[in-house]
C-alpha cells in the first residue's frame, strides 16, 4: 500500500449474506469517522463483492490477548508496561464514548486490541459496534465473546456504554493476573454464570 505495511481484513465467501454485508458496511462507515492514537487507523475498503475487505494500519505485535497469554509474558510485560496498556485501552474507549453520537463497541476484548512495536494498544474490530442514537441499544445480536461480555448483554437486554466499561474491567483483570477469563468454563457456562447467576471474576489473594 504505497510502500507501507498494512493489514487486510477479508470477508470470506460465506459472509456475503445480506445481514453480514450490512454489518460490514456499518463497520466501514464507523471506522471512516475515527482518528485517534488508540484506535486502529482505517486506510481503505473494498465494498463490492466478491472482494469485500478493510485495509488498516499493520500492528506488528499482534493482539493483546496473544501477548498476555504466551510463555514469558510476565517477564516481557512488567507492571508499568501493563499499566500503560490499560491506559491506552481506556483512552481508546473514552474516545468512542465521547463521539456524537457515542459509539458503543459491544465486543471489547483482548483479542480485539492490537499492539504496535512500541507497545501502544489500539482498539480494532468494529463489526458489532453501534452508534448510540438513543439512551440504550438493543442487544439483538448474540455474537461476541461471552468471557468479556456484560451481564445485560448476555441476557439480551438493552445496553449502553457501561457494557463496554464492564468489558474493560475484564481486560484489566487479564492485565493484572495474566490469566484467561473464565478459563474453566465453556461459553454456555459463562453465559449462565455471569448473565444469570451474578458470578464475577475473582481477584487472586496474592495481588
Amino acid at each position: 500500500w504505497h510502500g507501507t505495511e498494512v493489514a487486510v481484513k477479508i470477508l470470506m465467501e460465506q459472509d456475503f449474506h445480506a445481514v453480514h454485508f450490512q454489518e460490514f458496511l456499518r463497520e466501514v462507515a464507523i471506522m471512516k469517522r475515527m482518528r485517534h492514537p488508540n484506535i486502529v487507523l482505517f486506510m481503505g475498503a473494498v465494498t463490492r463483492p466478491p472482494n469485500l475487505s478493510i485495509v488498516t494500519e499493520y500492528l506488528s505485535r499482534g493482539s493483546l490477548y496473544r501477548l498476555l497469554h504466551r510463555a514469558g509474558a510476565r517477564e516481557a510485560l512488567d507492571e508499568r508496561r501493563r499499566l500503560n496498556m490499560a491506559y491506552d485501552v481506556a483512552k481508546g474507549m473514552n474516545y468512542l464514548h465521547k463521539r456524537n453520537p457515542p459509539i458503543v463497541h459491544r465486543d471489547l476484548k483482548s483479542p480485539n486490541l492490537l499492539v504496535d512495536k512500541k507497545y501502544t494498544v489500539k482498539v480494532c474490530d468494529f463489526g458489532l459496534s453501534r452508534l448510540k442514537e438513543n439512551t440504550f441499544l438493543s442487544s439483538k445480536s448474540t455474537a461476541g465473546t461471552p468471557e468479556w461480555m456484560a451481564p445485560e448483554v448476555l441476557r439480551d437486554e438493552p445496553s449502553n456504554e457501561k457494557s463496554d466499561v464492564y468489558s474493560f474491567g475484564v481486560i484489566l483483570w487479564e492485565l493484572v493476573t495474566l490469566q484467561q477469563p473464565w478459563s474453566s468454563l465453556n461459553p454456555a457456562q459463562v453465559v449462565a454464570a455471569v448473565g444469570f447467576k451474578s458470578r464475577r471474576l475473582e481477584i487472586p489473594r496474592d495481588l
